[in-house]
């Protein structure tokens, strides 16, 4: 299989469009593979963990490194809606590997009257290998020697994402 890094960055686009246009929104999501699997966590089903709070900015943080840890992987990706200052709005995908390799893009999204995703364009209007768009995700791989309470409470909430976690075959 090519690298996981190249492997994210080449489907999981393609994979969170048809994802988007299903569901007619866009929900941030964090994914991240193994030798056979894809795996996306959506964080918004888990507003009731964290004390009400979710899986907040703050926490996005320790969750992947986490997880990174638990599945050993090697690159991790995220994406997420944003809106430019003109309203334009757009999927901002970042990437990430155990190597410090980037890849950011952003794809625009067109909505209806009702704020419904109509459409996703296929090709990204810009890119960077130099600088995410969420700031959150320099931290990604950092390996935190995880403190024992924040250890068990990281994996107190692992358990309750697990069952959630949505996992895709790898494309061979």
């Amino acid at each position: 299989m090519q690298n996981e890094f190249n492997y994210l960055k080449k489907e999981f686009p393609i994979l969170f469009k048809d994802i988007v246009l299903h569901h007619k929104a866009v929900n941030k999501v964090l994914t991240f593979c193994d030798d056979e699997n894809q795996y996306l966590l959506f964080t918004g089903k888990y507003s009731e963990v964290n004390g009400g709070k979710g899986i907040t900015d703050e926490l996005e943080t320790y969750v992947v490194n986490f997880l990174i840890e638990t599945y050993k992987c090697k690159a991790f990706a995220r994406a997420a809606a944003y809106a430019l200052e003109d309203q334009t709005s757009f999927i901002g995908y970042d990437f990430k590997s155990i190597d410090d390799d980037k890849w950011s893009q952003q794809n625009i999204f067109h909505l209806d009257d009702e704020g419904k995703v109509t459409d996703v364009d296929d090709n990204f209007s810009n890119s960077s290998d130099k600088n995410n768009i969420c700031p959150i995700v320099n931290s990604y791989f950092e390996g935190i020697d995880f403190p024992k309470d924040t250890k068990e409470f990281l994996t107190n909430l692992y358990e309750q994402v697990k069952p959630g976690l949505q996992i895709v075959k790898l494309k061979k």
